[in-house]
């Protein structure tokens, strides 16, 4: 062990080995703003210090056999210094770190809320900042590094090559009426008979009602809804008023106590449940909370 009067210098030792990767004075002082007469004088001190030459001075700047002795060590200790700054700086993060996350206000009605409560049972500290719009201007500001990750559902958008995409769950898509409605309830009803109540849906161009109008075309209708309505929570409101039947999904409408399902004649869409995010851009916090969603929807 070095004696305690005589400490180690790091400074000397990260400047030897940024010179033994630049081999050269001049183009190290220049990378860190300072002058070349720094450097060389940084490098002899080190070298009286060992007593020994680190770097043969001639055409070129080569490490003596002592030099390329010492810098696998001196590469070693760095890393774990900065191995050890990192971790310090993750922990700060998870006191401090915000979460960045966009997603459909149909989908985060109810499947966000319950995992960023028992998110922030772990760590009470992260932030967490929601924007909900329609899927085109959420992937948008993804791209544009706005937000740190996209929960969204199946169909994708076409250009996710730069992306991680991690499929979550499966949730189906259900029509919904007011419990008071007894007509509608404990029996199978058809399409046709449902088509001619008041529809209320989303907006013919969400994915969700797309997929619905099909369904009503290879019955040979046309879906027609009377309210096109923005966000699930309205949706439900409404048949929740006993305004008309309601297209959501069945989370949803298990949410709210007044609505119950309605059992249709036929198989309605199910959507897949994606994370979508840039893996090289994620924050302590945001690489945490993923793992979270991982391990609770156990995806392999």
């Amino acid at each position: 062990m070095k004696d305690e009067n005589n400490l180690i210098d790091l400074s000397l030792y990260k400047l030897f080995y940024l010179v033994s990767q630049n081999k050269s004075f001049s183009k190290t002082a220049e990378l860190l703003g300072i002058t070349q007469p720094s450097i060389s004088y940084s490098i002899k001190k080190l070298e009286d210090e060992l007593g020994v030459s680190l770097f043969e001075r001639g055409n070129g700047l080569v490490l003596t056999p002592e030099g390329e002795e010492l810098l696998p060590y001196v590469e070693e200790a760095l890393n774990t210094l900065y191995a050890g700054e990192k971790k310090v700086s993750d922990l700060i993060n998870l006191k401090k770190g915000q979460i960045s996350i966009g997603i459909p206000s149909h989908i985060g009605v109810f499947l966000l809320t319950d995992i960023m409560k028992k998110f922030n049972q772990e760590y009470p500290n992260i932030r967490f900042k929601v924007t909900c719009k329609p899927t085109k201007e959420l992937f948008n500001s993804l791209n544009l590094n706005e937000l740190d990750l996209l929960i969204d559902c199946s169909p994708l958008e076409d250009n996710i090559h730069d992306f991680i995409v991690k499929r979550i769950t499966k949730e189906k898509c259900a029509f919904a009426c007011n419990k008071k409605d007894k007509d509608l309830l404990d029996r199978v009803v058809s399409l046709k008979e449902l088509n001619d109540k008041m529809l209320i849906v989303p907006l013919k161009t969400s994915s969700n009602t797309k997929f619905l109008t099909t369904v009503f075309e290879k019955r040979g209708l046309v879906l027609d809804p009377d309210f096109e309505i923005t966000t699930s929570d309205m949706i439900a409101e409404m048949v929740d008023q006993e305004i008309g039947v309601g297209y959501l999904f069945e989370k949803t409408i298990e949410k709210y106590p007044n609505l119950r399902k309605i059992d249709v004649d036929c198989k309605l869409p199910e959507f897949d449940i994606f994370l979508i995010y840039k893996d090289s851009l994620l924050s302590t916090a945001t690489k945490n909370f993923i793992d979270f969603v991982t391990k609770r929807y156990d995806i392999k």
